[in-house]
């Protein structure tokens, strides 16, 4: 019979240990979608995508249980531009890669031109973070070429480079299509630290 203080121990150990697992296991959203091209006469956008993922090295960790990466990736995502410096919002998601969970974004925006703009990312949820540099170009009109560099703290693609497409079809509804590349250093060597590829479609609504 353990005594109280060793019957402690015991549960703070296994807690750290658990929680170490789940902080280098957690997932975060699997793409970006959120463009810089939010703007204060429509301060609010909702939006809902879908993204893939398939790993470069390995393509056959899909298939050997390594990876689960096949099959649809859903994500829902809310934002308000509170001033010309500063929005948050929050994203939820689910799939078989990025498993379920929240979290929280906030945007900084630094610099803002007709065709340039640039800013810094801070989002985060349960047992998962990671900070983006997040760069929109106008291409023409409202077509935008946008991308959001960052390094993630979750399970898969913990450096990621993604290149998207934003297009304004109206003043209220937008496309976005986007493709990036990611890269996993924090799972142990093997097949489920691969290079990945994913490709994701969204469309929002701004008022």
């Amino acid at each position: 019979m353990l005594r109280r203080p060793t019957l402690r121990r015991v549960v703070q150990a296994l807690t750290v240990v658990v929680s170490a697992y789940y902080a280098l296991w957690a997932c975060a959203p699997p793409s970006t979608f959120r463009a810089m091209t939010l703007d204060l006469d429509r301060p609010n956008e909702f939006g809902l995508g879908a993204a893939g993922v398939m790993p470069v090295d390995h393509p056959e960790a899909c298939w050997n249980g390594y990876l689960a990466c096949s099959g649809p990736h859903a994500q829902l995502w809310y934002q308000h531009r509170f001033n010309e410096r500063f929005s948050l919002g929050g994203a939820a998601f689910v799939g078989q890669a990025s498993g379920i969970g929240a979290g929280v974004q906030a945007r900084l925006h630094w610099v803002e031109l007709d065709r340039f703009r640039f800013g810094t990312d801070l989002e985060g949820g349960f047992l998962w973070a990671g900070v983006g540099l997040p760069v929109s170009v106008r291409l023409v009109d409202d077509l935008w070429l946008y991308s959001s560099p960052g390094v993630r703290v979750d399970s898969f693609q913990n450096a990621r480079l993604p290149l998207g497409i934003a297009w304004g079809v109206t003043d209220q509804f937008w496309l976005q299509t986007e493709a990036a590349y990611g890269y996993s250093f924090l799972n142990a060597p093997g097949p489920a630290e691969s290079d990945a590829l994913s490709f994701g479609l969204a469309g929002s609504f701004r008022f």
